[in-house]
């Protein structure tokens, strides 16, 4: 039997969205020309969903564009280096943080035997 291109619940997904009135405000913090066209489903206890709404009412966004925002901003920390440079180490070739080991490579370098031009 063969799988299925997209799963039944993203099908499902994708079918309610089609039906009904986007709500999204015009300012989603995306950049220009680029759509936020990916659903991602998170099953939260009622509490949580309550919390969320709140929040996004009280900041003024839409509660998908809080959570995207949250997610995104969660994101920044776990997957790029705000260490300050006093602990990075700066080589031609690369620059590596000492806190965290991110490394940044460069790779301007001129085949050898052109060094000299």
């Amino acid at each position: 039997m063969s799988e299925p291109t997209e799963d039944n619940l993203e099908m499902a997904m994708d079918d309610v969205a089609s039906t009904i009135a986007p709500t999204r405000k015009s300012n989603t913090g995306a950049k220009d020309g680029e759509t936020a066209n990916k659903q991602v489903l998170v099953r939260a206890t009622e509490e949580d969903h309550n919390r969320w709404k709140a929040a996004a009412e009280k900041k003024g966004v839409s509660m998908a564009e809080f959570v995207r925002d949250a997610v995104n901003q969660a994101t920044k920390e776990i997957l790029d280096c705000s260490h300050p440079s006093s602990m990075k180490r700066f080589y031609p070739w690369a620059t590596t943080c000492l806190q965290c080991g991110q490394q940044w490579i460069y790779d301007k370098r001129k085949p050898r035997g052109q060094n000299h031009k």
